[in-house]
């Protein structure tokens, strides 16, 4: 299956988002059959591999006593829905080129640093405001001689597993066929229009993609909005950066997998609350500069 073409997505200079690849436009009927193997398969980890991977996912149950958990059904699901739905749909059914979708090797690198550098600083700033909480400094819990395995095996499912995977399709292909639809059908429609009505489609979609594990929390109804805001959030770093490893490394950071130092705040804890704060305060400077600027 071949993208279709139309005359409105080759104005280069209508396209509203600038930092980012406009991609061919998929047909309507393709889009929605990637959403449709997209919740199935989602589904599928989240309401059944998950909870018995030996009866229903065994490679998850195999890989995971071979490797004493340092392979997790995180990364075994992420890793899995990169091969089927962006391998599988979006390069193979569809081909869509990588660079059509975000990933552009050039900027791995830089994204990495900051991945680092952003840790390591993030690790000096709860040494100094743990106690401001009353909480002692100690290593978490995860990181000791018998669970460090596991806590790896955290951190690689989210590196290489499901932060790739959800800013690929989310953020990489979703987000601008998103656009590409509302400049179908709203051609007259101002750029900050056409780009809310992308984000919001969007990045609603991702929210929904954690409905099944929201059913099973109390809470499950204000998860689904944090997920909307942290997906509009990652979406906006990519939009002004044109960085989608940046928003993966973010991502990463807000999950807060086996966090090193004993973070008792619930959630995302007290790093994913510095990531978010902190990504916060970036987007409302560029916006604040970029205003006055004009």
């Amino acid at each position: 299956m071949q993208p279709t073409e139309s005359r409105l997505d080759q104005g280069g200079a209508f396209w509203p988002f600038e930092r980012i690849p406009q991609p061919p436009r998929v047909s309507l009927g393709f889009l929605i059959l990637a959403l449709v193997v997209e919740k199935f398969a989602v589904a599928f980890f989240q309401l059944l591999a998950f909870r018995a991977p030996g009866r229903w996912f065994p490679p998850m149950r195999w890989l995971g006593h071979a490797t004493g958990g340092i392979v997790d059904g995180t990364l075994v699901a992420g890793v899995t829905l990169l091969a089927v739905v962006v391998v599988g749909l979006l390069f193979g059914v569809a081909r869509l080129r990588p660079r059509d979708v975000g990933l552009d090797p050039r900027r791995l690198r830089p994204a990495l640093g900051f991945l680092i550098a952003a840790w390591a600083a993030i690790q000096l700033l709860l040494v100094l405001i743990l106690p401001l909480f009353g909480q002692r400094i100690g290593l978490g819990p995860q990181w000791t001689a018998d669970g460090w395995r596991s806590a790896v095996g955290q951190w690689l499912g989210q590196l290489l597993g499901n932060c790739p995977y959800e800013e690929l399709f989310f953020r990489g292909f979703l987000l601008p066929q998103c656009g590409l639809l509302a400049m179908r059908w709203m051609p007259s429609a101002r750029p900050r229009t056409l780009v809310a009505a992308a984000l919001v489609l969007s990045q609603g979609l991702f929210a929904l993609g954690h409905v099944f594990l929201n059913l099973r929390l109390p809470e499950g109804q204000w998860l689904l909005v944090a997920q909307f805001v942290f997906g509009i959030v990652f979406a906006l770093v990519y939009l002004r950066t044109g960085n989608l490893f940046l928003a993966m490394a973010l991502h990463v950071l807000l999950n807060n997998p086996a966090p090193l130092l004993e973070d008792r705040l619930p959630g995302p804890g007290y790093v994913g609350s510095i990531v978010l704060v902190g990504i916060l305060a970036w987007l409302s400077s560029l916006t604040w500069s970029r205003r006055h600027a004009g």
